[in-house]
């Protein structure tokens, strides 16, 4: 049996930083994965602050001061928020795939459902900052494509007091892929990895795109997490080209996780697939190892330290019955912050489960029911946390990332000060 410095339980975006930043240190890491995770699905932002206190933030290292007490950000600080977006910015960068934006600011990223998504540090291809100084944008349509309305974009944008004094127009893109039937983008960014495709969306834009405008289209210029297409498009066309955001599943959140991948496995990381983790098996204040069960039959991994990034509720790392709620492997007791009910007993408003989880200490161990740490090698990271609503907030990939980063450091005995 492999012995592992720090094993970690969950793929979404704070297991993987968190087993990247436990390799750096030069840590023997195991990842436990029961499925792709939500990462493959999302936007591929950086989501870090968007509003707090109901309000939108402009400046998302400021904002922090805006945030309760049992937030995981204010839990962290500032400069160790920063810190680990930093290190998940290196990552990306590392490999050919640099992140565009700043904790300074928000920039505003156009939706596929004509809305203004705020984000901190996003794909190039999608940063669209300069926006506001074009006179005309144009919206590629694709005919075919499933999930894309061009007209809600239209719609939507054109109802936006930012566009009010712009011109809208839409070209109509075909593809060989169409052939009578509807296409996905992922179908669409498949075809864009290849050179045939590209030459392809390149020459029929050529036909209805004058140089120097400004090109809105969905995510779907290629699914490696490279800028080869979207660069050629820009300087074979000589426009300004912004892949939109858009929602679950999305080809850009993939392009996210395959680069993730790719450091995890150069960094030597084990990746373990479809390893449902049942139990925890644990003594003296330490736990030992964890027990999964496939097929039938169970695996013990131990190691010297556990870090658990399983999500929350639809993750499967809270779970909620009529008893109450609990935590899925070891049993913590699950905190819910704020009211137990919407005001008016209604769906909307706030509502303590969206903000429950579990509540820790400074070196994001869990705690127990009397404010005491369960385990002393247990460290949870990522939606699992207490004190926090990343949907409301839009701040979700951000807390992974500083979460992940910061479960690592404690995991491998850094000083977090």
């Amino acid at each position: 049996m492999r012995q592992n410095d720090v094993l970690i339980i969950g793929s979404g975006l704070a297991g993987f930083t968190a087993a990247l930043a436990a390799a750096s240190e030069g840590a023997r890491v195991t990842l436990l994965s029961k499925g792709v995770g939500t990462l493959a699905f999302g936007g591929g932002m950086i989501d870090v602050l968007g509003y707090a206190g109901g309000r939108p933030v402009r400046n998302p290292i400021e904002g922090l001061a805006m945030l309760p007490p049992g937030h995981p950000y204010v839990m962290a600080g500032p400069a160790r928020v920063a810190g680990g977006l930093d290190f998940l910015r290196t990552v990306c960068a590392e490999h050919g795939y640099p992140l565009a934006g700043s904790l300074n600011a928000n920039m505003l990223v156009p939706t596929v459902a004509g809305t203004l998504k705020p984000s901190c540090l996003v794909p190039r291809s999608m940063a669209a900052a300069d926006m506001t100084a074009a006179d005309v944008i144009t919206l590629v349509v694709f005919p075919g494509l499933k999930e894309y309305y061009p007209s809600l974009v239209l719609k939507g944008l054109q109802d936006l007091s930012l566009c009010q004094n712009k011109q809208f127009r839409t070209v109509m893109v075909e593809s060989r892929l169409e052939k009578g039937r509807d296409m996905t983008s992922l179908d669409l960014a498949w075809h864009l990895d290849g050179e045939t495709g590209r030459a392809e969306l390149l020459e029929r834009l050529k036909r209805v795109v004058p140089p120097g405008g400004y090109l809105l289209m969905p995510p779907v210029l290629g699914t490696e997490p490279v800028y080869d297409a979207w660069e050629m498009l820009e300087r074979e066309i000589g426009c300004r080209i912004v892949e939109m955001a858009a929602p679950p599943p999305a080809v850009s959140g993939n392009r996210l996780r395959r680069l993730l991948l790719r450091a995890l496995k150069n960094k030597g990381v084990t990746i373990v697939e479809q390893a449902h983790v049942r139990r925890a098996i644990c003594s003296n204040g330490r736990c030992v190892a964890v027990a999964t069960r496939h097929y039938g039959r169970e695996m013990l991994y131990e190691a010297d330290r556990f870090i658990i990034a399983t999500g929350g509720f639809l993750g499967g790392g809270l779970t909620a019955t009529p008893q109450g709620y609990g935590e899925s492997i070891f049993g913590f007791p699950v905190s819910v912050p704020g009211p137990a009910a919407a005001p008016g007993g209604g769906l909307l408003g706030p509502h303590g489960i969206f903000r429950a989880g579990l509540t820790v200490d400074d070196w994001l161990r869990p705690l127990g029911a009397d404010g005491t740490i369960v385990y002393d090698n247990v460290h949870a990271a990522g939606n699992i946390l207490a004190g926090y609503d990343y949907s409301v907030e839009k701040s979700g990939n951000g807390v992974a990332a500083v979460t992940g980063w910061l479960a690592a450091k404690a995991a491998v005995g850094r000083d977090l000060a």
